[in-house]
């Protein structure tokens, strides 16, 4: 993964995927299943999320491994791992970026469940479930510029992107140390056509993240060095400004769970991430984070939206932020 040093601001201001068969008229949502609500073992947990016949089942170990060495600092000022407080969906996007190919137009989803594990005569034991695919928007940008500018005058094939669009998902646990233990992960290749992104079409070559909300007038923000990757950097300062990493001035950033929507089944997505790169008229990072169903009497839904410009090496991004609130749908009385 090449990496670059970015400059994010801080501060504190669902849709679902179906366990299973990932068939393309299946790919709208990451759906319940009792096998989930009567797990006593997370083997029982992989079972119903990562079917073997459907998922090719990847060694969690050196996954995990390789994300504690892409974060390791080398200080040794901690007897902990590097990854010690980062949680699932950070982890899903450092693994897809460390072992899938880099592609100037994709789009990267990333949804978010929960699950128990109840072993007997046992306290339960939380469960994190996450998905992260990653679309190639490459051939239908090129196929969008062709019908604006004729074939002769947009860039062959390969300077869009060559590779499939694919899907890992993961399995995590707390453990002394470790907030997001990898037990379980798996990978396949999946299809584009019936996929949605924000309940649209996920092969859309526009900007989902645009259409997503009439959006409040966009802010810059102040920026607050970080070390990650540009796309990390503005997850991890989203989950922030939700209040899902939590941080002081001593370290890193610790991720905190969203809670648990009582409406929400074992298994079932609550929150959902869609990260967009070169799908405007610059190599753009743009992400929107959808957290569905809280617990609040007023507010159903939050939406956080980062937008990233590379201004080139040594400059720091420029960076901009909005947010917006779903209410509750109430009766017309």
């Amino acid at each position: 993964m090449r990496g670059f040093r970015c400059w994010i601001g801080v501060g504190i201001a669902a849709t679902g995927l179906s366990v299973g068969s990932l068939a393309a008229g299946e790919m709208n949502g990451m759906s319940s299943d009792p096998r989930l609500g009567e797990a006593t073992s997370t083997e029982a947990i992989a079972r119903a999320f990562l079917p073997e016949a459907q998922w090719q089942h990847q060694d969690a170990e050196t996954l995990q491994a390789e994300v504690r060495q892409l974060l390791d600092d080398d200080s040794g000022s901690s007897i902990f791992h590097p990854d010690a407080e980062t949680g699932p969906l950070t982890k899903a996007l450092l693994v897809l970026m460390i072992e899938e190919a880099d592609l100037p137009h994709s789009r990267v989803r990333l949804r978010y469940a929960r699950a128990s594990v109840a072993p007997q005569g046992q306290a339960p034991i939380p469960v994190e479930l996450v998905e992260v695919a990653r679309f190639n928007l490459g051939p239908a940008r090129r196929e969008g510029l062709i019908a604006q500018h004729g074939e002769s005058r947009v860039a062959p094939d390969e300077a869009f992107g060559d590779g499939k669009h694919i899907a890992w998902r993961f399995i995590t646990r707390p453990i002394m140390g470790q907030v997001a233990d990898i037990t379980h992960a798996a990978r396949r290749e999946i299809p584009l056509e019936g996929a949605f992104c924000l309940n649209a079409p996920c092969s859309t070559a526009d900007s989902l993240n645009e259409q997503a909300r009439d959006w409040p007038a966009p802010t810059p923000l102040e920026p607050t060095p970080s070390s990650l990757h540009l796309k990390v950097a503005l997850l991890e300062a989203g989950l922030e400004r939700l209040g899902l990493v939590q941080r002081d001035d001593s370290g890193p950033g610790r991720w905190h769970p969203p809670e648990w929507p009582e409406s929400v089944p074992p298994g079932a997505s609550f929150m959902e991430v869609l990260v967009e790169r070169g799908l405007g008229q610059d190599d753009g990072v743009d992400l929107v984070i959808y957290l569905d169903q809280l617990m609040d009497d007023d507010i159903k839904a939050l939406w956080q939206r980062l937008m990233a410009v590379d201004t080139g090496a040594g400059e720091s991004p420029r960076v901009w932020e909005t947010q917006d609130r779903e209410p509750w749908p109430r009766p017309d009385w």
